[in-house]
């Protein structure tokens, strides 16, 4: 299936020269794998335990293992919420095994096997965030100051996706709720600003 959609991209586009959009239109294809139940960690799952996982997902899809490689899992399992790839790059640890271009490039290679998810805001520099299976994330977003928090609350969609899954017999289904507005703390400095 993937390889008749990456034929009918190429297809379209001159043969051996596909352009970026169909690069990335076929990076997204990879973004959500299949993950074989027994061997995924669950929401309750040590970090230990998820960053074994995760380790071991990279070495089974080719990914050569290193020491920057690891920390920077390391680091991704540890977060409380998405970070910039900038801040994950001056890390003491990541500092001293690579450069921030490495790092950069490490991210992408995770996020094109279906590892990490990338998540935009505004015109800031892309933030990361581990995708392990069982578990589910969603963020609130400051307007103002670009911050990402991960909310702890029981979601709404984790019903709706028993009932796709039931009535409609779609099966690793997922899904991301992120919600914006301006933080306390922008709401703090607009209001001592306007005094």
């Amino acid at each position: 299936m993937l390889g008749e959609f990456w034929g009918i991209l190429v297809a379209k586009d001159r043969p051996g020269k596909p352009k970026r959009l169909l690069e990335a239109a076929l990076i997204s294809c990879h973004q959500w794998p299949t993950f074989p139940t027994n061997s995924m960690p669950h929401e309750n799952t040590s970090d230990e335990t998820k960053l074994a996982w995760a380790s071991q997902y990279c070495h089974d899809r080719g990914l050569r293992k290193t020491q920057a490689r690891d920390a920077l899992l390391k680091l991704l399992v540890e977060s409380e919420a998405p970070v910039n790839w900038r801040t994950l790059s001056e890390t003491p640890v990541l500092k001293e095994l690579c450069d921030p271009s490495t790092v950069y490039r490490l991210l992408v290679k995770l996020e094109q096997i279906g590892l990490v998810r990338r998540i935009t805001v505004r015109e800031q520099p892309p933030f990361f965030t581990i995708g392990v299976p069982g578990e589910h994330n969603d963020y609130v977003v400051c307007t103002e100051c670009s911050s990402i928090r991960s909310l702890h609350f029981e979601c709404p969609g984790s019903r709706l996706s028993k009932q796709i899954e039931e009535r409609l017999g779609f099966r690793g289904l997922h899904h991301e709720f992120a919600f914006y507005g301006i933080c306390r703390e922008c709401q703090q400095a607009s209001s001592k600003a306007a005094v």
